[in-house]
């Protein structure tokens, strides 16, 4: 992964989260943990030669990684 796909999960996590109503919206260190969690996903599906465009062409990846990060924060 370089710095333009980091860039790129990076815009797409701000995007994202300003799909979510206001007083949902994700604070700064869970749009940062959802930004990895996506990276690290991307990373573990490129083993497998699936690519960012897989990921787009079935779900919105992005706003589900930020709503897991929401979770776990949740149940915390």
């Amino acid at each position: 992964m370089n710095q333009n796909d980091l860039n790129e999960i990076a815009r797409r996590i701000t995007s994202a989260a300003m799909e979510f109503a206001p007083g949902h919206r994700p604070t700064a260190a869970q749009a940062a943990d959802a930004a990895a969690l996506l990276r690290d996903m991307i990373h573990a599906a490129g083993v497998h030669g699936v690519t960012f465009a897989n990921f787009d062409a079935v779900a919105h990846f992005t706003r589900l990684a930020i709503q897991l990060v929401q979770s776990r924060d949740e149940s915390r």
